[in-house]
């Protein structure tokens, strides 16, 4: 049974911790290197962590120095322990259906793809309600080439969207992962590098399943952050440039670049940062000159 590597980010995630790990210590899936790194937690994190270790022998643990790095910081130590053939991510505040992991393997097995994609449903930690985007009736599995699947990738049905830019909910070779390094200085990592795995691929498996939960909190990035940083101009442009040199049609990432610097250029505006803001408002001026 071939190995797979399951990569837990952790800072601060008490009161959720347990209920990740429990969904990834008993996964149907057996055979599993887990790997805690403890980003410097304040809180009862570090001592869940150890006593997980003593109760479950795939676990390693990581522990960082207090104050944390960030979570590209700690994706990138967790990148050179990999052992396993294969690589999953869990945020340290969601959960995995039981057999999350077997199907996602399975999937890939069967299709013989590099990276198996599957949905998941949203959980509002302030309601307590669970938000379901698909059901068993829409239920389909497609394998795509990576110019099909980034062209689908701006599709809001079934937050088609999210599915692409998130590292968890898949699994992947873990050859995929060389030379991969996340930002350390950003305050999102996954859309500067998700997508930069999904071209050292060739073939992708995606189940149009919820097989992951994944928490919405009052405190997460999405909620906490300038949306200016959730969509990083950095991204989109070096997309672009990847992208146009790959010979992929890049008319919807222009049309995203667009509403990106539309973003930014509100944003730095509101912020006073006049220099940024005048910088975008170039770049939308010379767009608007030569797209007439």
């Amino acid at each position: 049974m071939e190995k797979i590597t399951v990569i837990v980010p952790i800072f601060n995630a008490g009161p959720y911790l347990k209920t990740c790990l429990d969904s990834i210590i008993n996964q149907t899936y057996r055979h599993l290197e887990i790997l805690l790194i403890n980003d410097g937690s304040t809180d009862t994190s570090a001592s869940i962590c150890e006593a997980y270790r003593k109760i479950d022998a795939r676990i390693r643990v990581i522990h960082k120095k207090l104050g944390g790095g960030g979570v590209g910081a700690t994706r990138n130590t967790a990148l050179p322990l990999i052992t396993g053939d294969y690589v999953l991510f869990v945020d340290n505040d969601d959960w995995l259906e039981l057999d999350h992991i077997e199907r996602l393997y399975q999937s890939l097995k069967e299709t013989d793809s590099d990276i198996a994609i599957a949905n998941f449903t949203e959980f509002d930690d302030e309601s307590q309600t669970f938000r379901f985007h698909l059901t068993a009736d829409d239920y389909y599995q497609k394998v795509y080439c990576p110019k099909e699947w980034f062209a689908l990738q701006y599709e809001g049905k079934f937050a088609f969207s999210q599915c692409f830019t998130v590292p968890w909910c898949k699994l992947y070779k873990a050859k995929l992962f060389d030379n991969i390094i996340y930002p350390e200085d950003e305050k999102v990592e996954d859309d500067l590098t998700t997508w930069k795995i999904y071209l050292m691929a060739d073939r992708i498996v995606y189940s149009n399943t919820a097989l992951y939960y994944h928490r919405k909190r009052s405190n997460s990035v999405t909620k906490t952050v300038d949306l200016a940083a959730v969509y990083p101009l950095k991204s989109i442009e070096e997309r672009i440039t990847l992208l146009s040199m790959l010979d992929f049609d890049i008319v919807v990432e222009l049309h995203a670049y667009r509403w990106r610097l539309k973003l930014h250029k509100d944003s730095f505006l509101q912020a006073g940062k006049m220099q940024e803001y005048q910088k975008c408002l170039q770049k939308l001026m010379i767009l608007e000159k030569w797209q007439k």
